[in-house]
This record gives C-alpha cells, sequence and structure tokens, in this order.
C-alpha cells in the first residue's frame, strides 16, 4: 500500500524528474518527437472514461466561454505581460510567445481528478480551449512574431494534439482502466514531460545561469503568486471548488510541453534560447501543481451544500 501512495503521488514524480534531468540531462535529437508522443499519450489517459453529450454543451455553455477567457485572456495577456521584460532577447521573447499562445494544458483534467473539480466542466473547457486554439494559436503568434513562425506549421501540430488523443480514447474506454492505474500513467508522463523539456536544455540553462535566474523569477510571479492570488479570490467570490479549479487552471498552466515542443521543431536552430521561458514555465507548473494539491484544501475548502429536510 506504501508502494500504491508513493506512485499516486505526484510530488513524487516531479521532483525525481527535476532531479535526474539537472543531474544528467537528456541530450537527444529526437527530444521534440519524444516530447510530442508524451503530450500525447498523457492527453488520451486524461481523456479516457469521459463522455458528454449534447445536453452538456447547454449545460457548460456559461462555463465554458468562461474557460476561454480564462485560457486565452487572463492567462495569455499575463504571459506577455510578463513576458515583455524580456523582450530585448530576441530568442526569450518569442519563447513567451510561443508559451502565450498555446492553450491550456491538458493536465486541466488531472488538476479536478487530484482537487476533487468537476471533470466534466474540465473535459468541456478544455475542448472548446482546444477547438478555439486551431485559430487563436497561429494567429497569435503570427501576429507577434510575423513571418518568423509558419501558422500552417503550428495549425498542423494543434490539430494533431487535437484529433489523435480523441481519436485514441474511444477505444481506450473499450480497457475501463481502473483509477489507480491511470493515475500512475498520468504521473509517469508527467515524469517523462519534465524530464526531457528540462533535460533537453540542460546544457542552456548551465551557461548562462543569470538569465535562467530571471525567467524563474518570472515564472514563479506568474504561475505561483498569480496561482495562489487566483485561488483566493476564487474562494472569496464563492466560486464553489468543483467549478472554480477548471477557471483556476486554465487561468495559469499554460500547455507548456507543447510550447517546448513548437519551439524546439520550428525555432530550434534561428533560436535556440527561445525554449528556455517554455522549459522552465513547465517545471515551475509542475511544482506548483504539486504544492497546490497539497495546500487547496485549506485555502480553498469544499462548501458543502446543507441538507434538506
Amino acid at each position: 500500500m506504501a508502494l500504491i501512495r508513493w506512485l499516486c503521488d505526484v510530488k513524487v514524480w516531479v521532483f525525481s524528474a527535476i532531479i535526474l534531468a539537472l543531474l544528467f540531462g537528456f541530450d537527444h535529437p529526437s527530444s521534440a518527437d519524444l516530447m510530442v508522443i508524451v503530450l500525447i499519450v498523457q492527453m488520451t489517459l486524461a481523456l479516457d472514461g469521459l463522455v458528454f453529450s449534447r445536453g452538456d454543451l447547454k449545460t457548460y455553455s456559461k462555463d465554458m466561454a468562461l474557460s476561454l477567457i480564462a485560457c486565452f485572456m487572463v492567462n495569455t495577456i499575463l504571459t506577455l505581460a510578463i513576458g515583455s521584460f524580456f523582450i530585448g532577447d530576441t530568442d526569450l521573447w518569442y519563447g513567451w510567445v510561443m508559451l502565450a499562445s498555446v492553450p491550456c494544458a491538458v493536465s486541466v483534467i488531472t488538476a479536478a481528478l487530484y482537487m476533487r473539480g468537476d471533470v466534466k466542466l474540465a473535459m468541456m473547457g478544455l475542448t472548446i480551449v482546444y477547438v478555439a486554439s486551431l485559430a487563436v494559436t497561429p494567429l497569435l503568434t503570427y501576429f507577434l512574431l510575423g513571418e518568423a513562425v509558419n501558422p500552417l506549421e503550428l495549425f498542423k501540430y494543434i490539430v494533431l494534439f487535437i484529433a489523435i488523443p480523441f481519436g485514441l480514447c474511444i477505444p481506450l474506454r473499450k480497457l475501463r482502466l481502473p483509477h489507480t492505474p491511470k493515475v500512475i500513467g498520468i504521473n509517469i508522463f508527467m515524469f517523462l514531460m519534465v524530464f526531457i523539456a528540462l533535460g533537453s536544455r540542460r546544457d542552456y540553462m548551465f551557461s548562462d545561469p543569470g538569465v535562467v535566474m530571471w525567467i524563474l523569477v518570472a515564472s514563479f510571479v506568474r504561475v505561483f503568486v498569480f496561482g495562489f492570488l487566483m485561488m483566493f479570490l476564487l474562494s472569496r467570490i464563492k466560486v464553489t471548488r468543483d467549478r472554480g479549479i477548471t477557471f483556476l487552471m486554465m487561468s495559469c498552466w499554460k500547455n507548456s510541453g507543447l510550447s517546448v515542443s513548437l519551439c524546439i521543431i520550428i525555432l530550434g536552430i534561428s533560436h535556440p534560447q527561445a525554449v528556455l521561458p517554455c522549459a522552465i514555465s513547465l517545471v515551475v507548473e509542475s511544482v506548483w501543481f504539486a504544492v497546490a494539491t497539497g495546500l487547496v484544501d485549506r485555502i480553498w475548502p469544499v462548501i458543502r451544500e446543507p441538507s434538506q429536510s
């Protein structure tokens, strides 16, 4: 039982990935492709077992709109505002723009599972955000970066991350994976995502620790400070935690893994350090998620509805 609890604890996997990545690195020419595979499998596992109907569109229509606002307005604007402090360095600015342009992390569903949120709402919000990202991500990068990034190539990868996981989760449902193995599987791919993203740019990080430290500070403000501020504000305005978890995660958790892959594939030759804000953000977001799962009950307790007599 102790081993199962250890395997189900996301904090163990995240911190192990950080330590191993910094110690050994991951200098592999196929790191971007491996990251794509890891993200697709993780999203497929997260989608497993979730089914929605047309009626859900009506039930969650308002919350789906709020999810879009949280992801592509609150989160994107905040990321660009913080990234603007690095606008003097073209590589780093391009990385912040890529991070701001991608949709939310698929792990918003994982967060709903861990933090006892409304998993169906997380699923519906994720769906509308990813559909919107087909247009938003290529257009936003083109508007901010011009011809430095090919919007059609970006569109191809966004489609890849939507079509394949949704397609794979259909046959996966037949396996009826139990909850514990699925959680362990998601944790394993969280480990791989952090390890590959951080390990693949280990040499860059050690070559200029001053720049890395400033990116780390900026990411800490964007994720930790704003994340806990949002958690506090949502609890204060009486947003129930089951609904609010989705809005919280979409407002501070970008798909940093996807942005890492896109930076390596699209900007890797011309702007090699563009990946740094994305890779560091991925680590900070993963650590924040590990910490937040342990503190959410204190900051944002579940409000029980009074029983009807």
